[in-house]
């Protein structure tokens, strides 16, 4: 199926990739048959959001919550998989979203391992409707830098270009990604390739940067500054701009301020165990769950022991919420969230508690309900964040 680039003068065929196994009965015979009549591409708006290129704050809440089909899926993530490889060659290290081996848990450390190099002045910057502001045709020229084939080019762009399905009509958009699209973060990881390339070359500082989302690591108050007007500068040339409200300069000496990145809350805090034993001053980076990630934690806590629970067997509701508290605490615990753990275990208990309390009604006994403690719970198979942390590397 022609040629996808693999370097300036080199050519790589991903012939057989995209045709189906045996030959029988796939996706590809399927949409060049000309007994089937394709619908033209486009996506559905999810409740409450606005089409990619338009107005954010123009929501609908009644609009049509669906994504791409899953034939769509199918499709993209067999593009994902072919295109991927060709395009973390190019990747910088400062990228840390949506890329193979490479998570949130590794910019976070980034970030910490540079404090104690001098690096105690942060940029905070959030790219304003980013997947929305996308220049389709500058995208679509970036990869046509690393990818030659144009049957691939044009799939890629139809994509792009899909219309948007709301309220049963559809509305073309000539700017932004697929929202929910497998393909997207990859795309999105593309554009911005231009923007790490830049600040090598240009920027000051080191940058951190997941997906949208990037702070700049800087050793004077002066540098930070001059790394905002620089990243205004860089992103106005892709089109994009920083979000008002989500950029600043933060001050981490001594622990004055601190920022969320990434769900977490980085705030220099001072080393009790060298003060008491050599009476020495000294600032480490802790991090721990922001107080968005706690409430929407907590909320998540008590829809699942929410009144219309109470008919549920206890081990049933024990069961959802493990499921919920194993993955948020295995986001955590790599940070210094010990506190966050054992307030959490404390609200899980309590609303717990109070869910038994209800189911019980007028046949709760005098006394019952003092033995539904922390403790009598994680013994029924409650999962226990407190005691769950562990260096990064150990975890």
């Amino acid at each position: 199926m022609g040629s996808v680039g693999a370097g300036p003068s080199q050519s790589w065929s991903c012939r057989g990739r995209w045709s189906d196994p045996g030959g029988g009965g796939g996706l590809r015979r399927r949409a060049h048959a000309r007994r089937v009549v394709r619908r033209p591409p486009c996506r559905h708006l999810p409740p409450g959001t606005s089409p990619p290129g338009g107005d954010p704050k123009a929501r609908r809440p009644d609009a049509a919550s669906r994504h791409p089909t899953v034939r769509d899926r199918v499709c993209q993530q067999a593009a994902k998989i072919v295109l991927e490889p060709i395009f973390e060659a190019d990747f910088l290290p400062c990228s840390f979203g949506f890329r193979p081996k490479r998570s949130a848990i590794d910019a976070l450390e980034a970030i910490r391992v540079a404090f104690p190099q001098g690096r105690q002045f942060v940029f905070e910057a959030d790219i304003e409707n980013f997947f929305g502001e996308i220049d389709q045709e500058r995208l679509l020229e970036m990869v046509e830098k690393r990818v030659s084939d144009r049957r691939v080019l044009k799939l890629l762009g139809q994509w792009l270009r899909a219309g948007v399905m709301e309220a049963g009509v559809l509305s073309e958009t000539v700017t932004g990604t697929p929202q929910g699209g497998v393909i997207s973060p990859l795309l999105a990881n593309v554009y911005l390739h231009a923007f790490d390339r830049a600040w090598v070359e240009h920027g000051v500082g080191e940058v951190v940067r997941y997906a949208d989302d990037f702070v700049v690591l800087c050793s004077s108050q002066h540098q930070a500054e001059d790394a905002q007007r620089r990243a205004t500068a860089i992103l106005g040339d892709l089109g994009l701009a920083l979000h008002p409200d989500k950029t600043r300069v933060v001050d981490l000496r001594q622990g004055k301020q601190g920022f969320d990145f990434l769900g977490c809350h980085l705030h220099a805090r001072m080393s009790g165990k060298l003060w008491e034993r050599q009476h020495i001053i000294r600032y480490y980076l802790h991090r721990w769950p922001s107080q968005r990630s706690m409430k929407r934690a907590r909320a998540r806590i008590k829809a699942l022991t929410a009144r219309s629970q109470v008919g549920q067997q206890l081990p049933d509701v024990i069961g959802r919420l493990n499921l919920f508290l194993r993955g948020w605490g295995n986001y955590f615990r790599t940070g210094n969230a010990a506190l966050k753990f054992v307030s959490l275990d404390r609200y899980v208990a309590w609303r717990l508690r109070r869910l038994l309390i209800k189911k019980r009604g007028r046949n709760l006994r005098a006394g019952q309900a003092d033995r539904w403690t922390r403790t009598w719970f994680h013994d029924q198979g409650l999962h226990k964040l407190m005691g769950t942390i562990r260096y990064p590397k150990a975890a």
